[in-house]
């Protein structure tokens, strides 16, 4: 039996989670709270030992909802003008489904959207730590966790998680074919307004009904999404004190304002722009219940799918392989996360997380990712994991 360091036990790990959960509890994007999580993890790193500590700061809007809510309310006025303004009515409108079809996938693949420094108006912060390596390093490991949490949304994942993908192609599918279909009306000279535009101006008030009523909900604890990766990260930051690996620089990077399309992770990768030639990534996400896994295919919707590198699913399969007491397996699962950003710049990176007996994110978005809902053991097993999968990487030729 492998005897890990004292930090990745289950004892070390729900410390933090405590001192995250409920000292600080929620903590939504740009909010106190989260700038509270941010300084609880520099204090924490700083008892660790660790000193090579920056602050990142950035502009981030403080709720999803920025994004998705225009392009439902475009939408609707498509729907509107066409009926009120003729030909020049069904361009304007056109224009305005095409455009939120194309945000709207922008959103799903963590793209800012044109208007960014609009909605942009709060202050939030990058948490970023180097352990170097023992000896000369030939590689940078790059450990992901991100402090913000969400809102309970119903949208996002509906309670039938099975409909999300269906649900969320919609508004592109939508938005492009009636972009399309207007736009053939304008060079065919038709007049009047289309039958079918008023069934799709139904389907976007739904929309925009439920994004409304999820941005009056409360923001969830956070405990699983995302307070396991943040105490994960710190765990890991205190092994590597005593046991720092020999040609592997480490840098955990504990991002804000992930729950908003990941703006953390893009401003980071904007300012520094790390070398995608020796670099691996790997993302934490919600692996403190159920079953553990690798992702091996990304998204949450049936139009933007996304994989990781085929390198780090190699590795991140034999180490599961090499510790099969861990119960680590890969698994496609809809989950939205900052390996998009890395792999619209090519970089190395894998995403861990957790699934339950549905085969879905536990208690994602919900007023019941609590502490309560914790299991240690599994967040253990997922640190454990993650400390072999550091190990196989120092040990690359």
């Amino acid at each position: 039996m492998t005897e890990y360091p004292a930090s990745l036990r289950p004892e070390y790990l729900m410390e933090c989670m405590q001192a995250i959960c409920k000292e600080i509890g929620s903590r939504p994007s740009t909010a106190t709270q989260e700038r509270q999580a941010a300084d609880y993890v520099e204090k924490t790193l700083r008892q660790s030992d660790v000193t090579n500590i920056q602050r990142q700061l950035f502009k981030s809007p403080n709720s999803s909802g920025w994004v998705t809510i225009p392009c439902f309310v475009a939408g609707i006025l498509a729907t509107v003008i066409v009926s009120v303004a003729g030909q020049w009515g069904k361009l304007i409108s056109s224009t305005l489904l095409i455009g939120s079809a194309y945000t709207f996938r922008q959103f799903l693949f963590v793209k800012p959207p044109f208007f960014q420094k609009l909605i942009a108006r709060g202050t939030s912060q990058n948490i970023v730590a180097k352990i170097p390596a023992t000896s000369q390093a030939k590689q940078t490991i790059y450990l992901v966790g991100h402090l913000d949490s969400q809102k309970q949304r119903f949208q996002f994942p509906p309670s039938q998680p099975e409909i999300m993908k269906a649900q969320t192609s919609l508004p592109i599918v939508l938005g492009m074919l009636g972009g399309c279909l207007l736009l053939a009306d304008v060079l065919l000279r038709r007049k009047g307004s289309p039958r079918w535009l008023w069934p799709w101006g139904a389907a976007y008030l739904w929309g925009l009904s439920g994004a409304l009523y999820d941005e009056m909900q409360p923001h969830v604890e956070g405990a699983n999404d995302n307070a396991t990766a943040v105490s994960l990260l710190l765990g890991v930051a205190q092994a590597l004190q005593v046991q720092p690996l020999q040609h592997t620089d480490v840098i955990l990077l504990f991002t804000g304002c992930e729950e908003v399309g990941c703006v953390g992770m893009e401003n980071y990768l904007r300012q520094f722009s790390p070398s995608t030639d020796n670099t691996f990534w790997i993302d934490i996400e919600m692996v403190g219940a159920g079953n553990l896994c690798y992702v091996t295919k990304h998204g949450i919707s049936y139009l933007t799918s996304y994989t990781p590198h085929p390198e780090m699913v190699e590795l991140a399969e034999r180490v599961a392989r090499k510790h099969p007491q861990l119960g680590v397996k890969g698994k496609d699962m809809v989950i939205l996360e900052e390996i998009a950003n890395l792999w619209h710049r090519g970089y190395k990176a894998i995403c861990i997380a957790g699934y339950n007996e549905k085969g879905v994110l536990p208690n994602w978005h919900r007023l019941s990712d609590n502490l309560d809902n914790i299991e240690p053991d599994t967040l253990s097993r997922a640190a454990c994991y993650t400390w072999e999968l550091l190990q196989e990487i120092d040990h690359l030729d």
